[in-house]
């Protein structure tokens, strides 16, 4: 009998470590938002005559809080502020002021020097390097040059209803339901109806850098989301869904710099789309989706959303994997990303942070 326990005894410890070592799994890591700094967005920190002040300016991080906007530095410093009285446009590149009924809209680079002026009356539309106008009637558009002069224009019968700009031209959606794509020169790429639906209107687009891919969101009764590829002599619809509430407001829809997911906002919140594998997903998002951003460093979302004066930055993780979330109360708010940073802006104050797992 007391072999036995012997024996038992070493059995018991040795099967008691083989199961540690077989169940240990590493500890899942948690998202953190690091604090870096917080800035008022009120005033200026650099003076002209600061040493790199070009270079500054080149990588500057523009910002658009209530009737105010700028440009900052990762850093933490206000390059410039500029206040408008009604309406105005901003990119990285450039900014303009403006009214309804301006003749003339000159428009500056970051450093607050005068780039060229548009002699037309309508509502620009800069992305990136990129500027566009709006012409009156809401139904034609055009592109401008670096001085303000215009490229081409298109005209149409029928409202423009979205409108978006990448890498490769731009999109425009129309009240009757069609989609446009454009190269840079003008010359329309595809040209297609995605139907499906009582009511045809596109409530949001987005062409993909590459300008192969095209998504938006369409229609009323009933209502869904499509991406369309390019081909040789047709756009072929490789994915679409039925939403399953309809939102009768304009929606944003924007691929990743990849190509390989696609976001559009819906009334039940976010949907995500693989564009390689066709697999969707759907996020309870309350509020308005007001801007999605993409890391720089990892292929992380941000999204910026509204409810009432409750604003909130949600983090997604591929794919389609929700990861965190923080809120703050605020009249006019932004969200930038470089790197691994993030920057959000709310009221007049700008905050940077680290995200990290750990």
């Amino acid at each position: 009998m007391k072999k036995k326990r012997n024996l038992l005894l070493p059995l018991c410890i040795s099967v008691s470590i083989l199961y540690i070592i077989l169940a240990a799994r590493p500890l899942a890591t948690e998202l953190q938002f690091l604090p870096q700094w917080t800035i008022d967005a009120s005033k200026v920190t650099v003076s002209k005559d600061s040493e790199n002040l070009a270079e500054r300016y080149e990588h500057a991080i523009p910002f658009k809080l209530g009737q105010t906007l700028g440009y900052f530095t990762a850093d933490g410093d206000i390059l410039s502020i500029v206040s408008f009285p009604y309406k105005a446009a901003l990119s990285s590149s450039y900014y303009a002021l403006y009214g309804t009924n301006d003749k003339k809209i000159p428009f500056f680079t970051p450093d607050g020097k005068k780039s060229g002026e548009i002699s037309a009356t309508g509502f620009p539309f800069f992305m990136e390097s990129k500027q566009y106008l709006f012409l009156p009637g809401g139904s034609s558009f055009a592109k401008l040059d670096e001085t303000g002069k215009m490229q081409w224009s298109y005209e149409n019968y029928a409202p423009i209803t979205a409108f978006s700009s990448s890498e490769y031209g731009c999109v425009a959606g129309y009240a009757d339901g069609t989609v446009i794509s454009f190269a840079d020169d003008g010359k329309i790429d595809q040209t297609f109806s995605p139907g499906g639906s009582e009511y045809p209107v596109i409530l949001g687009a987005d062409l993909s850098n590459s300008g192969e891919l095209i998504a938006c969101v369409s229609g009323q009764n009933r209502q869904r989301f499509i991406v369309a590829k390019k081909s040789s002599n047709h756009t072929a619809i490789i994915h679409h869904e039925y939403l399953d509430t309809p939102t009768t407001r304009q929606v944003l829809v924007k691929f990743s710099k990849d190509e390989s997911t696609v976001y559009f906002g819906s009334e039940d919140g976010l949907g995500i789309v693989d564009c390689t594998t066709g697999k969707s997903k759907h996020l309870k998002i309350g509020g308005h989706i007001l801007s999605i951003c993409e890391s720089t460093e990892s292929k992380s979302a941000y999204i910026l959303s509204r409810n009432g004066e409750t604003c909130t930055v949600h983090v997604i993780e591929p794919f389609a994997t929700f990861a965190g979330s923080f809120s703050f109360k605020a009249t006019s708010a932004f969200i930038a990303t470089e790197h691994d940073n993030l920057f959000v802006g709310r009221n007049n104050t700008i905050s940077k942070m680290q995200v990290t797992h750990r």
